[in-house]
């Protein structure tokens, strides 16, 4: 009985050192832009100013008007239409009022500026700066890589119902690292900034300072939270 056991043994040998050769071995996951040094930011894309009120009316009027009418039921998609019609219109004149003094505020280049100081600040790199175009030739050949960033949408949205609602300054920032050699993505990030001050749309259309201000403030915030969320991946390994 040993010798049958022991035999055995000498079979299975080969099969479990066979398994344990072709079991993979486990390597630590590398940090995708660990070795970066120098940082090129480029400012890019359209940046378009809204005012989002999501306004209630004259949509609830609609309704309990459509609710005493035998043609209700039929009237009701062509109120929705003229619902949203007298709401991007009021929309329209609220952003002309609110972006008056807006004309020399470039959020793409606030955010950059915020990014780009919150970046050196840390240390992290030997190198940053801040290009309005791609870079090329001898310019790009210099470059490890590329954070583009985008302002989509800033202005100023609803954050709470009421009479009168209350609106907030907001950013909708976008970051993505390109390694320009090989184009793959090493990082992205979205951030969508809303202001913690709440005030009526009369306080910002009538207070054009103040309105720049906020503005101004909520564009330099996403610059730094993109910035620190930047450095946050490069140190967890993200």
């Amino acid at each position: 009985m040993k010798r049958a056991v022991a035999v055995l043994c000498i079979l299975a040998l080969p099969a479990l050192s066979g398994c344990a050769s072709s079991a993979p071995a486990r390597q630590q996951a590398g940090r995708p832009f660990d070795d970066v040094r120098r940082l090129t930011v480029v400012v890019s894309g359209e940046s378009q100013f809204n005012v989002v009120e999501h306004s209630a009316e004259p949509g609830r009027t609609f309704d309990a008007l459509l609710k005493w009418s035998r043609y209700g039921t039929l009237l009701k998609p062509i109120a929705g239409l003229v619902h949203q019609a007298i709401n991007w219109l009021m929309a329209s004149d609220s952003k002309t009022d609110a972006a008056g003094d807006l004309r020399d505020v470039s959020p793409s280049q606030l955010v950059a500026r915020a990014f780009e100081e919150t970046v050196r600040a840390s240390g992290r790199f030997e190198e940053i700066r801040t290009l309005g175009r791609e870079p090329v030739g001898d310019d790009r050949r210099r470059d490890d890589v590329v954070v583009r960033l985008t302002v989509p949408a800033w202005g100023l949205v609803r954050v709470s119902d009421g009479d009168p609602g209350l609106l907030s300054a907001f950013a909708d920032v976008r970051a993505e690292m390109i390694a320009l050699d090989t184009g793959t993505v090493l990082w992205k990030n979205d951030e969508d900034v809303t202001d913690s001050e709440r005030l009526p749309l009369k306080s910002f259309t009538g207070d054009r300072p103040l309105t720049r201000q906020r503005l101004i403030d909520v564009l330099q915030r996403a610059g730094r939270r993109m910035a620190n969320e930047l450095l946050y991946a490069r140190s967890a390994g993200r």
